[in-house]
């Protein structure tokens, strides 16, 4: 029983990832909205109905090829830190573990600029982060003693709004560094 269960996830695994490979591909051969389902679906030689089962989000879904719940890994690493190590930072590190921040060889590159210049892509990534709100602030809360209030609540807000923001410029890991560096200054403008 145990060796059929690995043999369907690793089967499992390799549709995902050909459909995955195939949109990526395509999308960036020929552009994100010159590319149809139906064609990625035939291009990894597999069902549409396939196609959905493994990505429900559709096209916006297949540029991704693992999907997270994003919110309970940011919680589970702040949770999760050396305990000489403060919540921003266990933050900030969880977010240079992923886009835009992991990027380094061209392939990540391209699939990078692919994403920030196609509004859908864009809106999705920004949508992975924002939708953590909750889940940071009742950590936050938790972790500093806080009430669950605006000052906290901005503060999780702007945090969540930073992979964005830091994605707009020539190095956004440098740029998320900035913004941390800010938040623990308290944001001073004198520097």
């Amino acid at each position: 029983m145990a060796a059929g269960t690995g043999l369907r996830e690793r089967k499992r695994a390799q549709t995902r990832r050909a459909l995955h490979q195939a949109a990526v591909r395509l999308f960036l051969e020929r552009g994100f909205d010159d590319v149809t389902v139906a064609e990625i679906a035939d291009d990894a030689d597999v069902a549409l109905t396939t196609l959905f089962t493994y990505y429900p989000a559709g096209k916006v879904g297949l540029v991704f090829e693992h999907e997270e719940d994003r919110a309970a890994a940011l919680v589970q690493a702040i949770r999760d830190r050396a305990p000489e190590t403060d919540p921003l930072s266990a933050v900030q590190t969880f977010m240079e573990s992923r886009l835009p921040f992991e990027t380094g060889d061209r392939a990540s590159k391209q699939l990078l600029d692919l994403i920030f210049s196609t509004p859908q892509l864009r809106d999705y990534v920004r949508k992975k982060w924002t939708d953590c709100e909750d889940a940071l602030v009742s950590t936050l809360a938790e972790e500093w003693r806080a009430e669950d209030g605006v000052a906290l609540r901005s503060l999780a807000r702007f945090i969540l709004e930073t992979p964005d923001l830091a994605a707009r410029e020539p190095s956004p890991g440098e740029a998320l560094r900035i913004v941390f560096a800010n938040l623990r200054r308290g944001w001073r403008t004198d520097s």
